[in-house]
């Protein structure tokens, strides 16, 4: 359902259009810390996420870095890879108990060819990608770590509750000794 509500932010789609979209996708249900996709290989999937969290990650040298982290109501997916079937570098996995619907590129590429509408949706989508990526970096050259750290939370406090502090640390490139001092000055306790 949840991903009908967000489909029907576009009016321009028609509810058969909707309903063949739905058709296409394979609804899973993931304990925590399910990995859903191995890096190495071109990304062909689509996943969008109706309860739970989704963390994309890099491992380099060993170390573990947090690339994102998908929510409910939101499509997750390495748009690089997905659009050049270059190998992604990314690994997917739940962090909670995740419900999704998973969608294979053949399945998207023949929904282009029957419904051109949705092509433009997927342009839209790759566009938001880019410009959150964009915003990322900005964000990690000038605003201190406090700030990115406020931004990240802000997007959903609750849920971010569900994943571990290192990871969080990973994602904004801090130790997690530096998130630690952050989040006690936030909470209006002194080091």
């Amino acid at each position: 359902m949840l991903m009908r509500n967000f489909l029907s932010k576009f009016r321009q789609l028609s509810e058969e259009e909707i309903t063949y979209f739905e058709s296409l996708g394979i609804t899973r249900k993931e304990k925590a810390k399910t990995l859903i996709f191995n890096a190495d290989k071109p990304f062909s999937k689509l996943f969008f996420i109706h309860s739970g969290i989704i963390r994309a990650y890099r491992l380099i040298d060993g170390e573990d870095y947090s690339y994102y982290f998908f929510t409910n109501n939101e499509f997750a997916v390495d748009f690089q890879s997905f659009l050049t079937e270059a190998d992604s570098p990314l690994y997917f996995e739940t962090l909670t108990e995740t419900e999704y619907t998973e969608f294979s590129k053949k399945d998207i590429l023949s929904l282009y060819d029957k419904y051109p509408i949705f092509e433009r949706l997927g342009r839209v989508m790759a566009e938001q990608a880019y410009l959150s990526a964009a915003e990322r970096l900005k964000q990690h050259q000038t605003d201190d770590l406090k700030t990115r750290y406020l931004k990240l939370i802000s997007r959903n406090p609750t849920l971010f509750q569900a994943i571990p502090q290192h990871y969080i640390a990973s994602y904004l490139g801090v130790k997690p000794q530096s998130l630690s001092r952050i989040r006690a000055e936030i909470a209006g306790k002194l080091y």
